[in-house]
């Protein structure tokens, strides 16, 4: 199909999906958006805080999906990753360098950069703190009240880093009640989970909650190599506290303190495809049998086997500390100011190769360039560290650290409300990262050697912003809003690195000391570099209130992603800063509630356009990549959230996201064996008209919750079914053909028993229970690591039991 042809299919697809939806609310189908337990026989609605203040979700003109406590409880909702299964406008993929190189995309936005220093597309924010990466929050999220996936530019009043949306995440606070309770849970791929709350009133005016939480799952990638365990498990634990403190009538404080500590098996490089670059398509099957070919195929073909001789794993540590602070200044007034310090660290490795090869104990002067043994025959050998690596290991090591200041002024009347405010936040990154590699002969240098670039960096962030943001009622049925940010971000990166080509060397146990007195290339890099960005967010719009059940809205609204910085090997005093990425959005939507409030519709349609993308290119005439500002994206779509309370015990819910996105103006290297006639034009291609990665057409989701009174018996029954689909995706920016994830449906189950006093509840849930095998991202590294996926635990089916009990 040529591509005019194309672009007229998606742009009539787009079209009748929209006639669609429109047809749909005004017939009144059974729609709308996931609220809590039901109350009587009419859906309860839930209250978000999208707008900084506390507001029905049917009132608030923005796109959201609201997830109540309730609803992520019965979807055995355990991490940010899980969310993918809940909302069809969320989607996650994992990375190559551990938690920080995961990628959160909505609306067909997420990391363009396969490097680091690109700021997040995705805003998340917990307890009214926007997190610096949106991976900090990727643990276990323990006691959580509710979170509001709203989608679109939200820069106004969420900041710089999201034009995609953002994840607001509210954890449950306390209360004067007294209330605790207990959870433990097992599946049937080891893991076993407990969890302990309790609340309750320490004095009239103190009110404290506690939650802790374990998790040990063992590894479910088996790892055929006897020098090394299997991987891909998981231990987990945490620890969360709030203090509210009723200072006097118009004061209150309230104090939180979170800690998450995970060590797991990482996310091994699981090999599914040859290398393209060998003489010999063999060599790699030879590596994984250990010398048989046909033992190397049957590695190669399980997506759930590997045979690595380097330990995979990541050792991650959070925590931070929240000052949330509430002054009543009168009746109109209210002055608000959150405070927060975070910390993290992580140490991430993996073996590069993806094979048991071994530098053994050779050197240079018996390693030939058609070395065998334990090498296996590989072009590249990753090695466990060198006398040069930072810390004396290879792999990826990171700190950060930060401070942020939000004080705002809230004021409410009949007909008018405002909020306006300054942001400040101080933040500090130090990383070290170090891959050796032992590689066979190459032209111009016949005897094997080794390479590596290890470097450091030391990187600060200083940002402020001020904020305001107006709703008038013109009168009784409509609705103005508007508002505006202006961010400004200054950056200092301190930059150190050697990059090495040695011949000399001595290995033992795949460790290496190298003499540098002889290296081919040993080049010194230490400078300091200086940036800056400023630029403004914002929003206009207006709200119809239709009918009493019903309004419409449309906004424009303009956001940008923060300053990027490349503090990759290829770093440089005249390379180091990105430009932000500018996007533009414009929204109409509905919001409609149905049948007596036992049906909802809330539904969204979208025009944006992103310019001077953030992503990764390599540098002509070198193999090193750097970020760097290229091209623009379009995307347009539908959203749309419904549920139906078809009886008092049965909540059907349905989630559907179409995304029309594509590349505009976009020049990319072009993949490993792409040729001329494929659209590959001096090591670049055209990918205008393409999909971006990890934006599927098409998502949506299905469930189905039923409670059912046992006669006789003191307890509720109850069931839950859900099902998400997903079309196919790419899962790399090159668009390699090998790296596509085909279309997929998982299935998921829950049923058990509570009393009717809700005080104890057994379950037995099933997750992927078709086994329908999915990657959450795909990649190559053509000769050294082959062509890789990142197989997840819910790649598979797996049971579990659950028992629940309150105090």
């Amino acid at each position: 199909m040529s591509q005019a042809n194309s672009a007229g299919s998606n742009r009539n697809t787009f079209t009748r999906t929209m006639l669609a939806m429109c047809v749909a609310s005004v017939s009144g189908a059974a729609i709308a958006q996931d609220g809590g337990r039901t109350r009587g026989n009419v859906i309860e609605e839930v209250i978000v805080t999208a707008q900084k203040r506390a507001q029905a979700i049917s009132d608030v003109p923005l796109a959201i999906h609201a997830l109540t406590a309730d609803k992520l409880e019965s979807e055995r909702f355990e991490s940010l990753a899980d969310l993918k299964l809940i909302s069809p406008s969320f989607t996650f993929s994992h990375g190559t360098a551990g938690n920080f190189s995961n990628s959160i995309s909505m609306r067909g936005l997420g990391s363009f950069s396969t490097e680091g220093g690109v700021q997040p597309s995705v805003s998340t924010v917990v307890d009214g703190v926007a997190l610096a990466r949106s991976t900090e929050f990727s643990s276990d999220l323990g006691d959580i009240e509710r979170i509001e996936v709203i989608t679109g530019p939200q820069g106004t009043l969420f900041g710089r880093n999201s034009i995609g949306g953002a994840l607001n995440i509210v954890r449950a606070g306390p209360s004067e009640e007294f209330a605790a309770s207990v959870e433990v849970a097992a599946t049937d791929d080891d893991e076993v989970m407990t969890k302990a709350m309790i609340n309750g009133a320490l004095t009239d005016s103190v009110q404290v909650r506690l939650n802790a939480f374990y998790k040990d799952r063992d590894d479910h990638i088996r790892n055929l190599d006897a020098t090394q365990g299997d991987a891909g498990g998981e231990k987990t634990r945490g620890f969360m506290a709030k203090m509210n403190v009723d200072v006097n009538d118009d004061v209150s404080v309230l104090l939180s303190f979170d800690y998450v500590n995970t060590e797991t098996g990482g996310n091994p490089l699981v090999t599914f495809g040859l290398d393209t670059l060998y003489p010999a398509p063999q060599t790699r099957l030879v590596a994984l049998g250990n010398g048989d070919a046909a033992r190397g195929q049957q590695v190669l073909d399980d997506p759930f086997t590997v045979n690595a001789n380097t330990e995979h794993y990541l050792d991650y540590n959070q925590n931070g500390l929240v000052a949330d602070v509430s002054w009543q200044l009168n009746e109109e007034w209210l002055l608000k100011s959150i405070s927060a310090l975070r910390r993290s660290e992580q140490f991430f490795n993996q073996d590069i190769d993806s094979s048991p090869a071994s530098m053994g104990n050779l050197d240079s002067t018996t390693a030939t360039s058609t070395v065998g043994g334990s090498t296996y025959g590989m072009f590249g050998v990753y090695l466990d560290g060198t006398n040069l690596s930072p810390g004396g290991r290879s792999g990826i090591s990171n700190e950060m650290e930060y401070f942020t200041q939000e004080i705002r002024f809230e004021y409410q009347r009949a007909d008018l409300s405002l909020v306006t405010g300054l942001y400040v936040q101080d933040y500090q990154e130090d990383g070290a990262i170090d891959v050796p590699l032992w590689i066979r002969g190459a032209p111009g240098l016949p005897t094997p050697f080794i390479q590596s670039d290890p470097y450091y960096n030391d990187y600060s962030q200083q940002t402020w912003a001020l904020f305001s943001d107006v709703t008038w009622d013109l009168n009784a049925v409509v609705q103005l809003f508007a508002g505006i940010r202006w961010t400004d971000e200054e950056a200092t990166l301190k930059h150190r690195q050697r990059s090495y080509v040695a011949r000399d060397f001595d290995c033992t146990n795949n460790i290496c000391d190298v003499d540098l007195t002889t290296a081919y290339v040993n080049r010194e890099v230490d400078f300091e570099s200086d940036g800056d960005a400023a630029d403004w967010s914002g929003r206009v719009g207006a709200k119809w209130d239709v009918t009493e059940e019903s309004n419409v809205y449309a906004s424009y609204s303009r956001g940008f992603i923060g300053i990027g910085v490349n503090y990759t090997r290829s770093s440089t005093p005249d390379n180091t800063y990105l430009e932000p990425s500018v996007a533009d959005s414009f929204e109409v939507g509905f919001k409609s509630d149905l049948f007596d409030r036992t049906a909802q519709v809330h539904g969204a349609i979208y025009h944006m356009t992103v310019d001077d993308i953030q992503s990764t290119k390599r540098i002509p005439g070198s193999t090193l990549t750097a970020p760097v500002n290229v091209g623009k994206i379009r995307s347009q779509g539908v959203e749309l959230n419904t549920s139906w309370l078809a009886t008092d015990m049965l909540m059907l819910t349905l989630g559907v996201a179409y995304t029309d996105a594509e590349f505009q103006e976009f020049e990319m290297d072009c993949y490993v064996g792409q040729t001329a006639a494929q659209g590959c034009v001096g090591g670049q291609q055209d990918l205008s008209g393409e999909r971006p990665p990890q934006a599927p057409e098409l998502k949506y989701t299905v469930s189905a919750n039923y409670e059912q009174p046992l006669p006789a018996l003191p307890v509720v029954g109850f069931t839950n079914v859900s099902y998400v689909w997903q079309d196919e995706t790419a899962t790399d920016l090159a668009r390699d053909p090998r790296l596509e994830q085909d279309a997929y449906g998982l299935l998921n189950v829950s049923f058990g028993i509570r009393d009717t006093q809700e005080r104890y509840e057994v379950s037995v849930f099933g997750k992927n229970v078709t086994d329908e095998y999915y990657s959450l991202s795909k990649g190559q590294a053509d000769p050294v690591g082959g062509y890789f996926q990142f197989t997840n635990r819910g790649s598979q089916a797996y049971w579990g039991i659950a028992a629940k009990y309150q105090f």
